[in-house]
């Protein structure tokens, strides 16, 4: 940004101005007891140069005590990232496919969408079935975390025909407890109730409150289903998740609970979670002056000594 520090000295431009180029009298000056003496008008190119030399170094002299300033605008910012441990089910019922293509296929794609709007905080990734680990600890490394998510198959879990959800949240919690982030939050992504794991749910849930660690629990699956019949398909409702549940942990943490029924309802869970979760960050501004006076008063000064020798050396013949 520029600006002059005491522009009130710009007025002295036009006066200056006015001054130089008004027409003036031809009559010399009267001094008592001597013949009226008429004024010298020299008509040389050389000495109109130096009058107009002159009149721009004594503008420049104006401009400089001015003070033309240029200023840098610096910002200091301060972000207080979230730790987030994405805990996802890789039971083989995720392979359902009430969503294009599947349950799982559609989890992996709008968890790559939301990992890209988290930029400042570290993310940390894990699946469950039947038992649970962590795929990826805590890091800023977003493109690991999305690489390890668009690869994950049912297969990477060996008891994948059961499902553990208090496990999935006891090894989320062993990321998160030594985590030194002002917030903590788990994100929980089932299709089904728990039926293995020597962690109970519930007890998990305790945990993560005692631990100040919020869990955002997701219910995936159309809320009715095809079933075969002897006679073709037939629509039935889907109880195999156990939304109640689900809906407990997430109260008694302080999070909340969704129901992913569709593709649009899915997106715009995770869109709501960034919403809700955002990192904090604080700005500060200071600003740096450059001042551009001295190099403009130098510059005036040049050709003000330059204006003078044409205005009034011009005859100086040097053999």
């Amino acid at each position: 940004m520029f600006k002059f520090a005491s522009p009130y000295f710009l007025l002295l431009i036009p006066i200056i101005i006015y001054l130089f180029l008004r027409k003036r009298s031809n009559l010399g000056i009267t001094v008592p007891g001597i013949e009226p003496l008429k004024a010298y008008k020299i008509k040389s190119k050389k000495h109109l140069l130096g009058k107009y030399l002159i009149l721009l170094s004594l503008i420049l002299m104006c401009v400089a005590l001015a003070r033309p300033q240029m200023i840098y605008e610096n910002r200091i910012v301060k972000k207080n990232g979230i730790d987030i441990a994405i805990s996802l089910d890789l039971s083989q019922s995720m392979l359902q496919d009430d969503f294009s293509p599947n349950r799982l296929e559609k989890a992996k794609e709008v968890l790559g969408e939301f990992i890209d709007k988290r930029g400042n905080d570290r993310l940390s990734l894990i699946v469950f079935g039947g038992d649970a680990y962590t795929k990826v600890p805590l890091t800023f490394d977003h493109n690991v975390v999305k690489k390890m998510v668009s690869k994950l198959t049912v297969d990477d879990i060996t008891s994948n025909n059961r499902t553990a959800i208090g496990m999935g949240i006891g090894v989320a919690l062993n990321r998160l407890k030594n985590s030194e982030a002002k917030s903590k939050v788990i994100i929980l992504l089932t299709d089904g109730e728990n039926n293995s794991g020597e962690m109970s749910p519930s007890a998990a849930a305790d945990i993560a409150k005692e631990l100040g660690i919020k869990i955002y629990t997701i219910g995936i699956g159309a809320r009715e289903i095809q079933i075969p019949t002897l006679f073709g398909y037939q629509t039935v409702k889907n109880n195999e998740l156990d939304e109640n549940l689900l809906q407990n942990i997430a109260k008694t943490t302080g999070g909340e609970y969704f129901r992913a029924g569709d593709s649009k309802e899915f997106k715009e869970i995770f869109n709501k979670i960034d919403e809700l979760e955002k990192t904090k960050i604080d700005g500060r501004s200071f600003y740096d002056k450059q001042e551009m006076f001295e190099g403009i008063l130098k510059i005036s000064l040049i050709l003000l000594l330059i204006g003078v020798l044409f205005q009034y050396l011009i005859y100086i013949i040097i053999p």
